[in-house]
């Protein structure tokens, strides 16, 4: 996997593809389809994603790659997890750049914000590699012809 990322600026998800998709020790709550296993108060109040469990496959891959052409695209409910992701991002992917840091309001806008990075930077769609946990996300990249994977195309 590393031979087809090392000279494509690659867009990476968070949660569920840079850290493990749990938190207080559930997946899913069933409170709220749209927060998944955090409620509305974890998620402005909580510390859920500064104790969020960074997966070593995903740190050793981003490790070999240029921190120039790593980009994070997550998705977040309130600015609380924001907050908290910077420095966990900081403490557990210390070659991904501040700014190349995005944070947008729907997973599934990630493919358009793609084309239009793109765009803004002069960078051919070809280029460009995108890993994210969703596979509706995942299939909607592929169909704007952006390469995708699922975390589960970098394990052992």
């Amino acid at each position: 996997m590393l031979e087809k990322l090392k000279d494509k600026y690659v867009f990476f998800d968070v949660d569920g593809t840079l850290s493990e998709y749990r938190y207080n020790d559930c997946l899913y709550s069933g409170r709220c389809p749209e927060l998944g296993c955090q409620t509305l108060s974890n998620l402005l109040f909580d510390d859920l994603f500064a104790k969020a469990r960074p997966l070593k496959t995903m740190q050793n891959i981003i490790s070999k790659l240029d921190s120039d052409k790593v980009l994070i695209l997550g998705t977040v409910v309130s600015n609380n997890e924001t907050e908290q992701k910077y420095p966990w991002l900081a403490k557990n992917y210390p070659n991904i750049k501040r700014e190349n840091m995005y944070f947008i309001s729907s997973t599934m806008l990630k493919p358009d914000v793609i084309v239009e990075w793109c765009k803004h930077f002069g960078v051919a769609i070809s280029d460009v590699a995108f890993v994210d946990d969703r596979l509706d996300v995942l299939r909607k990249a592929e169909e704007m012809g952006i390469t995708s994977y699922h975390p589960s195309s970098f394990m052992e």
